[in-house]
């Protein structure tokens, strides 16, 4: 399911990314099974918070789009005599 997330590069990108972290950062050498997995999980147990996140960016900007539309059209109002 995760693999939709991204194209087939950019997760042959991150997964060469995450092996190289984990040789450096922990000396821990990860296979290809592994190393998809801890991907994952990660993915996984991130989603909720990363969703959650993006709805509210996307609710803050229609906000303030819908603020901006308000303000214009209170502008475009005439005075009345």
């Amino acid at each position: 399911m995760t693999q939709a997330l991204m194209t087939r590069e950019a997760r042959e990108s991150l997964n060469l990314s995450t092996k190289r972290w984990f040789e450096t950062e922990l000396e821990i050498e990860l296979g290809q099974f592994e190393c998809e997995s801890v991907i994952d999980y990660f993915i996984e147990a991130l989603k909720p918070a990363l969703h959650n996140r993006a709805i509210a960016q996307a609710l803050a900007m229609m906000q303030e789009h819908h603020a901006r539309m308000e303000d214009d059209l209170y502008a475009l109002e005439e005075p009345v005599v």
